[in-house]
């Protein structure tokens, strides 16, 4: 389920130190075809990518409680 994934992937982050990510949705088919990708090419870049740029984007509500905005 893909529900429970992202929950397991948040968590995994979590522990990691990073923020949760939070898929918008103008971007669940950017993220449905890089899972796509990654199962059916075996290309992980596109779903790598993806999830690095929103887990950066988490930060941002952290940023900006500090006065550092971007």
């Amino acid at each position: 389920n893909g529900r429970t994934a992202r929950l397991l992937m948040n968590f995994d982050l979590m522990r990691k130190g990073f923020p949760a990510i939070v898929l918008p949705v103008e971007r669940r088919l950017a993220y449905y075809e890089a899972l796509d990708t990654a199962h059916v090419d075996g290309d992980y870049g596109p779903f790598l990518r993806l999830i690095g740029e929103m887990a950066e984007r988490s930060f941002d509500p952290y940023w900006h409680a500090l006065g550092k905005g971007v």
